[in-house]
């Protein structure tokens, strides 16, 4: 018994569409001698030539015709039934924004996983402070953005909530100073306005020692004593502790990471990025 290979029959269709063994080698990605190959076996399945010459072009025979009847169905078919079982590949380019210290404590993981699991998605990181990257969702610039929001922010998805905390370097005291020194968020971040309406319900004063919006370099300035800063859980890393007496005076509110996404954004790696992303967010990060 004899069989239809799907791709000899892929193949038979590109030519039969382009006219051209060198065109249809192009547009389904293999060689022309591979496209040549491959229909030479085809007609000696079948016994029947496939393709005649008209000038230049190659065109459909008699059984060329007879077989197209079969051939669009047989790789539709084909492909029906093992997108049943494995999703098909999706490709192209999508540019997402992550506020700084998102991106260094969720995206390492994720972006390295991703990559092995859709090789043919190209992933543009943008990152940036919630004030800045919101804009560039809404012109274009961006076809999503990991940012802080508000529980009743209706135009955002929720990723995950986390508690805010004080932290500090361990073995120093800066946070019984007055004023106290804070090595802190950029002007604009949720976190940083935060922390200062704690200290101000508690009648405690403070001083903006440093600031950054840059996740990594605030880590350093607060493990060399230069401030105190407000963070989730998952900021802590070696050299920085959280200061439970002062979120016992001063406590902090939830803050919640969202997805903030393009008017109109239906793309299909862009859906499969988001997908990875939220188990990604799901699970404990890695301190910044």
């Amino acid at each position: 018994m004899f069989s239809l290979d799907p791709d000899f029959l892929r193949t038979f269709l590109a030519i039969s569409e382009t006219g051209s063994f060198g065109a249809a080698g192009a547009r389904i990605n293999k060689t022309q001698s591979t496209v040549s190959a491959q229909m030479k076996r085809l007609e000696e399945i079948l016994g029947v030539a496939l393709f005649e010459k008209d000038g230049r072009r190659n065109v459909l025979t008699a059984d060329g015709r007879k077989l197209m009847e079969y051939a669009a169905s047989m790789v539709r078919l084909n492909d029906e039934a093992v997108n049943a079982f494995r999703p098909p590949e999706v490709s192209g380019t999508i540019r997402i924004g992550a506020v700084d210290e998102y991106a260094q404590a969720f995206f390492p993981e994720a972006l390295s996983t991703f990559s092995v699991s859709h090789p043919s998605v190209q992933v543009d990181v943008m990152t940036g402070t919630t004030r800045q990257l919101r804009p560039k969702v809404d012109d274009g610039t961006l076809d999503a953005a990991i940012v802080s929001c508000y529980p009743d922010d209706g135009n955002m998805e929720t990723l995950r909530v986390d508690r805010l905390h004080w932290i500090g370097a361990p073995g120093r005291t800066l946070h019984f100073e007055d004023p106290i020194p804070l090595s802190t968020w950029s002007d604009g971040c949720s976190w940083r306005e935060a922390g200062v309406a704690a200290l101000a319900r508690a009648g405690r004063q403070w001083r903006i020692a440093f600031s950054s919006s840059n996740a990594s370099l605030l880590s350093v300035t607060v493990r060399n004593g230069l401030g105190i800063t407000i963070a989730p859980r998952w900021f802590v890393s070696e050299g920085l502790t959280i200061l439970s007496d002062l979120d016992a005076q001063c406590p902090l509110v939830d803050a919640n990471i969202g997805i903030k996404r393009r008017a109109g954004s239906e793309d299909a790696a862009l859906e499969t990025f988001l997908s990875h992303l939220r188990r990604q967010f799901a699970s404990p990060a890695v301190a910044a």
